[in-house]
């Protein structure tokens, strides 16, 4: 099993596609390059809310992740559990953790937690709302 692999709750109201979707996005989001791969993963009028940072828009959306990289080394999400809204519902949320490997050598981990509303564009499933929580300052902490 992945390590993008998450959790579902066993009443089978996440759908497989939502399940299958992240197991991608993580995988491009630990990738330092992947920029554009990234930004394609959301619809081209997406709403991307990372702790106080908000990005509107594919182009926004592909600079802010370009920002997310200037002093990380490494990245690893860990998506623990998705739930859904309900039965048949395109919104879930999601409850993680995530390492980072600063530049400058030092490591933290911080547990995250996001909600996603989903649509189908030109025939796949993007995100055009993400917003993601998570505690800013583990970045000074980190050791």
């Amino acid at each position: 099993m992945s390590q993008y692999t998450a959790q579902v709750p066993s009443d089978d109201l996440v759908k497989p596609e939502i399940r299958s979707f992240y197991e991608s996005f993580y995988a491009v989001s630990d990738t330092p390059d992947a920029h554009d791969k990234y930004a394609a993963f959301f619809t081209k009028s997406a709403r991307l809310i990372m702790a106080s940072n908000e990005a509107n828009g594919r182009d926004e959306i592909l600079g802010m992740r370009k920002g997310m990289w200037e002093k990380i080394a490494k990245r690893s999400h860990k998506p623990e559990k998705i739930f859904s809204f309900g039965p048949g519902s395109n919104e879930v949320m999601l409850y993680g953790t995530v390492k980072y490997e600063l530049k400058d050598g030092k490591k933290t981990e911080v547990e995250w937690s996001a909600r996603a509303r989903f649509v189908d564009e030109g025939g796949a499933l993007k995100m055009e709302f993400y917003q993601v929580y998570l505690d800013t300052a583990a970045m000074s902490r980190a050791k």
